[in-house]
């Protein structure tokens, strides 16, 4: 490379190379930035005239990257990502006095365990700002990656890669079925019982499904929904109507008190689970992150 000046080069170029480099043409780049195509080529050339590198090789079919590209690219993206999160804090910041909260969280942990966490939590730190962004465990993860939440809760196997895990909670998944159905009155059943039976299942993606699905495999049990619903709230809807479900004990707690809904534990199946918080430990997280990781770490991890 040229020899370079004082001057930082500039992130809209270096954005639009990565852009580039990731998408493996120009017209990619553009979408992704929602640019026009001639922009990105634009700021691609003045990248390199000011680095005094070819960094990306134009053919009829796309770019390729040069050495001197692919040296650059891992940095670029540690400068870009650094940015981000400087404007996050400093938005962040300028709202309500100090760094936002923001949270991804299953559906079991969002909806029944983080409200609670989240007041206990208020106690410690009244002036606390928090955004809770509740979708499956494959949806956590991704908001994780895609830097859309600061700190993260699963209740799945998904692979974590290079995330770090916090186990904050042990849950229990159980047959659940309606009180008129011919299973409320059992004590347990085995697990071959459920082949060929009516089953009303969460989403692909949904970490209690992923983990009762691979609990029943080992003993050969392979189930296929009748209907797949979003969440557990319209899962137990639909059991009015008969079948069963496998959900959280959590998720059923205020219908086993009424008396609209039964949990039926497997006898030869362990349904338990852990469920984590996760962070990406090459992230630094703002002041209130770090402070409700330190209070999950110290409050809820030890009595898991």
């Amino acid at each position: 490379m040229g020899e370079l000046t004082a001057n930082p080069l500039p992130s809209a170029d270096l954005a639009a190379f990565v852009a580039a480099f990731e998408a493996g043409t120009m017209r990619g780049a553009a979408d992704t930035l929602e640019l026009t195509q001639s922009a990105v080529t634009k700021r691609v050339a003045a990248l390199e005239r000011r680095t005094g590198a070819t960094l990306l090789e134009r053919g009829r079919f796309g770019v390729r990257p040069t050495g001197a590209g692919r040296v650059l690219y891992p940095e670029a993206k540690r400068v870009l990502a650094a940015l981000r999160d400087a404007e996050e804090a400093l938005a962040s910041h300028q709202r309500d006095g100090g760094p936002s909260l923001a949270l991804a969280a299953s559906h079991t942990v969002g909806e029944f365990l983080l409200p609670d966490w989240l007041a206990r939590f208020r106690g410690e730190l009244p002036t606390v700002h928090a955004q809770v962004d509740i979708v499956n465990s494959a949806g956590v993860i991704a908001a994780l990656r895609e830097r859309r939440a600061q700190i993260g809760f699963v209740e799945g196997r998904d692979p974590l890669g290079s995330l770090e895990p916090l186990v904050v909670h042990r849950d229990e998944i159980a047959v659940v079925v309606s009180t008129a159905h011919r299973w409320a009155r059992r004590r347990s059943l085995r697990a071959a019982e459920l082949r060929g039976q009516p089953y009303v299942a969460r989403e692909a993606g949904s970490g209690t499904r992923m983990v009762a699905t691979a609990a029943l495999a080992e003993q050969d049990v392979a189930l296929e929904p009748l209907l797949e619903l979003a969440s557990a709230e319209s899962v137990k809807r639909a059991l009015a109507a008969g079948g069963f479900a496998l959900l959280s004990r959590l998720a059923v707690d205020a219908e086993q008190r009424n008396g609209t809904l039964r949990t039926v534990p497997l006898r030869d199946v362990p349904l338990a689970r852990e469920l984590r918080a996760v962070r990406d430990p090459r992230r630094a997280l703002p002041r209130q992150a770090e402070r409700f990781w330190s209070w999950l770490a110290t409050t809820l991890a030890p009595q898991a």
